[in-house]
């Protein structure tokens, strides 16, 4: 699977985009279409633009940007 290196790398391949915490954490996020985000999955981290790994239980106030 190609991964995005960019902000803009995620728009191109028409990533969804969202807002969330994490307990006291904001989280700013890509994610491949059609991810369970209430399972464990990989997502581009805008905030430090690199692949991380989300445990999607522990997200609340979960929102989608809207693009």
């Amino acid at each position: 699977m190609n991964f995005p290196k960019t902000d803009n790398c995620c728009t191109n391949m028409d990533w969804l985009e969202y807002l969330a915490t994490a307990g006291d954490q904001e989280l700013h996020f890509s994610v491949m279409r059609g991810t369970d985000l209430g399972d464990t999955f990989r997502a581009f981290c805008h905030d430090y633009q690199e692949p991380i790994t989300i445990n999607g239980w522990t997200l609340s106030n979960v929102e989608e940007v809207e693009q």
